[in-house]
């Protein structure tokens, strides 16, 4: 009798030790299928950033060329514009907006002043150039005299 419970017991233990070694690998190939999603995340978020890295390289690429044709076309515009009479009617400022010009100032008549913005494709106008644009259109405009009465300089010598 005692024989049977030993026999018991140590099966009893075998079949613990069977069932706690087949949780336990069960365990590890849950874990194991956690990393292998962590590292199959790793090499999707890789490739994002890789991806995106040759966005952002051709946007800035694309970028940089419209600034540069933008560039090119302001230089070149004024020789083609008919809205004056000449490039010499012509004043530069760059920003807010392009080009202030004075149609007629080459002749003895009325002169007309035009705003000028220069834009290349479908660039659109920015935020400030809208803002010129409407205050234009609206004809918030004044004319500005300012007249600078006198100057006073001393001159002090030090030794």
């Amino acid at each position: 009798m005692m024989g049977e419970i030993v026999e018991y017991s140590i099966l009893l233990l075998i079949l613990i030790t069977l069932f706690l070694f087949w949780k336990l690998f069960q365990k590890n190939i849950e874990i194991s299928k956690i990393n292998q999603l962590i590292i199959d995340m790793q090499h999707q978020h890789k490739e994002l950033i890789k991806k995106a890295e040759i966005e952002a390289r051709k946007d800035s690429t694309s970028r940089q060329r419209s600034t540069i044709k933008g560039q090119i076309t302001e230089t070149l515009a004024p020789w083609s514009m008919t809205v004056v009479n000449s490039v010499k009617e012509l004043n530069f400022l760059g920003n807010p907006i392009d080009f202030v010009g004075f149609n007629g100032l080459d002749g003895e008549g009325e002169v007309d002043i035009k705003f000028i913005e220069v834009k290349d494709g479908k660039s659109r106008l920015n935020k400030n150039q809208r803002r010129v644009r409407d205050a234009v259109l609206e004809k918030r405009i004044e004319w500005v005299e300012v007249r600078i009465k006198e100057i006073e300089i001393e001159e002090k010598i030090v030794h």
